[in-house]
């Protein structure tokens, strides 16, 4: 099987492609299907499924999604509903310039295609799915009844040389405060925490160990006296906060105790203090204690590891609006049972405090065993192409793959790619080696069910 991975991927750059805006990239996938005299649907989510039949063979399912995170550095003038993604080559990667590379989950079309352009006599059905990355309303609504494959290898992975047999559920869990802001005050400050690293809350939740909210919560608590006009943390319930800000009065030495903290953090956290000049409402003293009190007991971080020392369940103390009476959590957690022990610690919290938690979005993860035949045949592949094993394990973080399998129970899953750093940012980019190595490994797999 020849590759034209790299050029498929370089085509499809041109297309716009962000979350919510599938229509030409899913044309795109059409034409490519009328051009090379394939079965093919189009649903109204702009999910495409493409069949490639060989009489007595049995389908194999793959699976990626056609969107991509569009971000651009501030400095430049680019319009990503119409200008086409400059991809470079440099150092051995793909890269783009200036902007996301679209890498997450381009490379996984542009395999995908490869595979359906061969001459390979293979049975192929083809899943192209779209806003995976912000809603999954493609995988939601997509009808994959029709499907004959009974195992399903999904495209939308970044580690290479690794089979990810296992990936965590997602539960959006909203807690309702309810404070009132009572007397005005005047003499308030704000203070400002940044420097903290952030990160994704399912790849970095195991290294990345500082929570700006709850760092400041802390800090907070070692005034004297305080009473809270705002409090604010974090920005997207799947990134773990990095800055946080709070506006209160004191009667304590503030910027004595901000010194004193600011030797127990590390050199990269900065924390700012600024006299405020307006009056504003604020909680009072006992409320004040109170919010922050209950703001610490909410865990932050992983929960549990399974025997390989993998991630099982981890929580991220994503966003807290005091002004809108709202902290939101994202849970992540592959084991069910580990989930509901989450949710119930903070059920209990939120009875405590007398505040309202909401279940507001459920995405599932999916399991794999490691003895199923897909892995086993993956591993051979593998084997004859880099003469070693390859890394089977879980990944931290929610895939459509989960969702598919919901609607076909019978499914085995397994997620491969190349290599990709820095996806979601303008520092995205692919290794081309593992392009080359991961369209060998597909080759070879597919080969062995000839």
């Amino acid at each position: 099987m020849e590759s034209n991975t790299i050029k498929y991927f370089k085509e499809l750059s041109k297309i716009p492609r962000e979350s919510g805006n599938e229509e030409k990239i899913a044309n795109y996938i059409v034409r490519f299907a009328v051009l090379h005299h394939l079965e093919y649907e189009k649903d109204i989510y702009h999910n495409v499924i493409i069949k490639k039949y060989v009489k007595d063979k049995q389908p194999i399912i793959f699976q990626c999604h056609l969107d991509m995170v569009c971000e651009k550095d501030p400095e430049i003038d680019f319009d990503f509903t119409k200008d086409p993604i400059h991809v470079i080559e440099e150092d051995g990667y793909l890269k783009a310039d200036k902007t996301t590379l679209g890498a997450d989950n381009g490379i996984g079309i542009a395999m995908l295609l490869n595979i359906l352009d061969s001459n390979l006599p293979i049975s192929i059905e083809a899943i192209f799915t779209s806003s995976e990355e912000t809603t999954m309303e493609g995988a939601e609504n997509i009808d994959i009844r029709s499907l004959r494959g009974k195992e399903m290898i999904n495209l939308d992975g970044f580690e290479s040389d690794t089979i990810v047999i296992e990936s965590a559920s997602f539960t959006d869990i909203d807690i309702h405060l309810n404070y009132q802001f009572e007397r005005e005050c005047s003499n308030l400050y704000q203070i400002t925490l940044t420097g903290l690293k952030g990160g994704h809350s399912g790849f970095d939740i195991d290294t990345v160990k500082e929570n700006s909210s709850l760092l400041l919560a802390n800090l907070l608590l070692t005034l004297e006296n305080v009473q809270i006009a705002s409090f604010h943390g974090g920005t997207k319930i799947n990134v773990i906060p990095a800055t946080a800000e709070a506006i209160l009065t004191t009667s304590d030495d503030i910027q004595k105790r901000i010194n004193d903290y600011q030797k127990s953090l590390p050199r990269n956290v900065q924390i700012v203090c600024q006299k405020v000049d307006q009056n504003l409402k604020t909680l009072s003293i006992t409320d004040s204690a109170l919010f922050l009190n209950s703001l610490i007991q909410l865990k932050h971080g992983v929960l549990n590891k399974n025997h390989r020392k993998e991630v099982t369940t981890s929580e991220n103390l994503a966003i807290v609006d005091l002004s809108q009476n709202l902290i939101r959590v994202g849970l992540r957690s592959s084991i069910e049972e580990e989930r509901e022990q989450a949710i119930k610690y903070l059920e209990s919290i939120s009875t405590k405090y007398h505040y309202h938690l909401m279940i507001t979005g459920y995405q599932l993860g999916f399991k794999t065993d490691e003895d199923a035949k897909l892995v086993h045949d993956l591993v051979k592949a593998y084997e004859e192409v880099d003469h070693q094993k390859p890394s089977i394990h879980s990944l931290h973080i929610a895939v459509e793959a989960g969702i598919l399998k919901a609607k076909l129970p019978y499914l085995e899953v397994a997620i491969i790619s190349p290599k990709i750093i820095g996806a979601h940012s303008t520092l995205e980019r692919v290794e081309i080696e593992s392009i080359k190595k991961c369209d060998e490994w597909l080759n070879q797999y597919l080969r062995q069910q000839l």
